[in-house]
C-alpha cells in the first residue's frame, strides 16, 4: 500500500502540467507540443514538453546518458561532460550552452537520476548543483533548475514523453532570448530526439535498472 502511495503521488507530481498551472501551447507540430507558464514568484517560464516517440525506456535513457555528445542534439549546446556516475541510474554533469552576442553563454551542472516507479512508467529528475564545480570566468550560471521527465509505455513501441523544466538563466534576459530558451530550444532539442534514439550506438541498449 505505501508503495502505490508513493507512485500514485509522484504521478501527481509530475502531471501539475495538467491541472494546477495555467500552461500555453506555444508551439505544435505533429506530436510535439511545447508549453509555457508563468511561474509564481519569478519573472521566469516554466515550460513542459509533450512528445511521443518510438523506442525503448533504455534507448532513450541511452541517448541521454550519452552526456559528452549532446552538442549533437541539444539546443545551441557548446561543450557537455560527464563529471561523475554516481551509480548506473545516476550522473552528473556539466554543460555549456551558447548564447548569441551581446548576451552571455551559460553553464550548469545537472544531477540527473532515473526510477522507475511502475512497470510502464519511467521518471528522471533532474536539478542544477551550482557549486559542484568553480565558476568560469566570463560565463554566467545557472543556479537554479529543477527538471522532471515522466516517460509511459504506450504499447507497440511508443513512449510518451511529459518534460517539465523552471530555471533561472540568470543575468539580465531580454525577452528575446527568454523566448529562445523556453520555445524554440525545448522544441527544437525534443525534435533531435526523436531521430536520436534511432540511430545505432543507443539500439537494442538495456539497462539492468530498467523493466521494459
Amino acid at each position: 500500500m505505501k508503495k502505490i502511495i508513493v507512485i500514485g503521488l509522484c504521478l501527481a507530481m509530475c502531471h501539475t502540467a495538467d491541472a494546477a498551472v495555467e500552461w500555453k501551447l506555444k508551439k505544435e507540430a505533429g506530436q510535439l507540443k511545447v508549453y509555457t507558464a508563468s511561474t509564481e514568484n519569478s519573472g521566469n517560464k516554466s515550460v513542459w514538453v509533450q512528445c511521443t516517440v518510438m523506442g525503448t525506456f533504455s534507448e532513450v535513457i541511452a541517448a541521454l546518458f550519452d552526456v559528452d555528445r549532446q552538442k549533437e542534439w541539444v539546443f545551441n549546446d557548446k561543450y557537455s561532460k560527464l563529471l561523475k556516475r554516481v551509480q548506473p541510474n545516476e550522473l552528473i554533469y556539466y554543460s555549456e550552452v551558447s548564447v548569441p552576442w551581446p548576451c552571455t553563454n551559460r553553464d550548469f551542472i545537472a544531477h540527473l537520476k532515473v526510477t522507475q516507479p511502475s512497470p510502464g512508467v519511467v521518471m528522471i529528475a533532474s536539478h542544477a548543483e551550482p557549486e559542484y564545480v568553480p565558476q568560469k570566468e566570463g560565463i554566467v550560471r545557472v543556479k537554479s533548475s529543477t527538471a522532471q521527465w515522466t516517460m509511459t509505455a504506450l504499447g507497440n513501441g511508443k513512449i510518451k514523453i511529459d518534460y517539465v523544466v523552471q530555471f533561472d538563466p540568470g543575468g539580465d534576459v531580454p525577452p528575446w532570448l527568454t523566448n529562445m530558451f523556453v520555445t524554440k530550444g525545448p522544441y527544437e532539442t525534443f525534435e533531435q530526439l526523436q531521430k536520436r534514439i534511432d540511430l545505432p550506438a543507443y539500439k537494442a541498449a538495456h539497462f539492468d535498472f530498467i523493466k521494459e
